[in-house]
């Protein structure tokens, strides 16, 4: 009788399990948009990042870009249109990836458009979860991040508060 009740929550457990990790499904979705400003909501398995070098001559800078894998399974690059340096762009890796992986729901925030049609082109982008991608021609500059836990980081002002500072306010994290 004692295995049959140890198997029975052994069950229940597994159950549990698979129903948590059954519901938290990837998506994509345009949160808000007034012009030329978007809301991202999506999910941390639709982005990465990289710190790209942009060395020119003798002066080497880094340009930072989020990448998100959208509805139609397309990457958009967020790109921080600024160069910034080595050590600059590897915090914004960390704190990024630190917001990424203690959310479930992330907001990205942008200015661009995103009615352009979609031009499939080169490089193409890697998703663990998903696959590889191309790029869709289409791209937003990048102004800030945040996940539902009040976690946030812009691209101007790092993660100091209020955050996202400026006159584009994250409307849905806040």
């Amino acid at each position: 009788m004692k295995s049959i009740t140890k198997s029975l929550k052994v069950n229940k457990l597994l159950m549990l399990v698979t129903f948590m990790s059954g519901c938290a499904t990837s998506s994509y979705k345009i949160a808000n948009r007034d012009g030329g400003q978007y809301e991202i909501l999506i999910t941390p398995d639709r982005v990465s990042m990289e710190c790209e070098n942009l060395q020119t001559d003798d002066i080497v800078s880094y340009g930072f870009t989020l990448f998100v894998l959208d509805e139609q399974n397309t990457v958009l690059p967020v790109v921080q249109t600024n160069r910034i340096g080595e050590s600059n762009c590897n915090e914004r890796l960390r704190k990024i990836g630190t917001i990424l992986k203690n959310g479930r729901r992330i907001y990205i925030a942008g200015i661009g458009d995103l009615e352009e049609p979609r031009k499939l082109r080169e490089p193409s982008r890697f998703f663990p979860k998903h696959g590889t991608f191309m790029d869709n021609g289409r791209h937003l500059q990048f102004h800030a991040i945040a996940n539902e836990n009040g976690e946030c980081f812009g691209a101007y002002s790092g993660n100091e508060k209020p955050c996202p500072q400026g006159y584009f306010p994250l409307k849905s994290a806040n």
